[in-house]
């Protein structure tokens, strides 16, 4: 499929995860995505989501305004290891995160594009099943599965919510509040 002949036009993009986009397209050629975010791949940028080619199912012009923006919003999220190959093995279907602004705006039925460290093109896509907050990852370790959080059995011994103060400090935890965001294989 060549995305350069869509640039500039109206289209409908339709996943492989099974969502709808549409809107004016902007293509960025493989060397351009190369360069910028890292992959070799040409993409499509539609109402600033960026869409590769191996994310697009079909994509089809369209003619006048588009109806539909997105059928499901999706959320780019790093995630470490060796967390991102529990999530993908189904082993952690909870992600802790603060729930600042971003985390706010997330709503059940969203996609989550999980971007691992420590490989290039390294993308997990999970659907959001459940929003679980909490005023604290104390009460959010008190109340919640630690395996479900990617603790192995052996690890579970020692899991504490200070593990937490890596990626957050105890100033933001205190000012946002923290969240469990339950996912699936879309």
């Amino acid at each position: 499929m060549d995305l350069s002949v869509y640039d500039g036009k109206t289209v409908r993009i339709k996943t492989v995860w099974g969502e709808i986009f549409e809107g004016e397209a902007v293509h960025d050629s493989e060397e351009y995505c190369e360069h910028e975010y890292g992959w070799a791949e040409e993409s499509l940028n539609l109402n600033h989501w960026l869409f590769r080619r191996s994310d697009i199912e079909s994509v089809e012009q369209i003619v006048g305004e588009p109806r539909i923006w997105m059928s499901r919003r999706m959320h780019f999220m790093h995630l470490d290891h060796p967390a991102y190959g529990r999530m993908e093995d189904g082993l952690k279907t909870l992600e802790l995160r603060l729930n600042d602004p971003k985390r706010r705006e997330i709503q059940v039925g969203d996609i989550i594009c999980f971007e691992g460290f420590e490989e290039d093109n390294e993308y997990l896509h999970m659907e959001v099943k459940e929003l679980l907050p909490f005023p604290s990852f104390k009460e959010l370790y008190a109340a919640l599965p630690l395996s479900e959080m990617g603790y192995s059995p052996e690890e579970e011994k020692n899991a504490s919510p200070a593990d937490m103060d890596k990626y957050y400090t105890p100033e933001e935890q205190a000012r946002w509040g923290v969240l469990a965001i339950r996912v699936a294989e879309p």
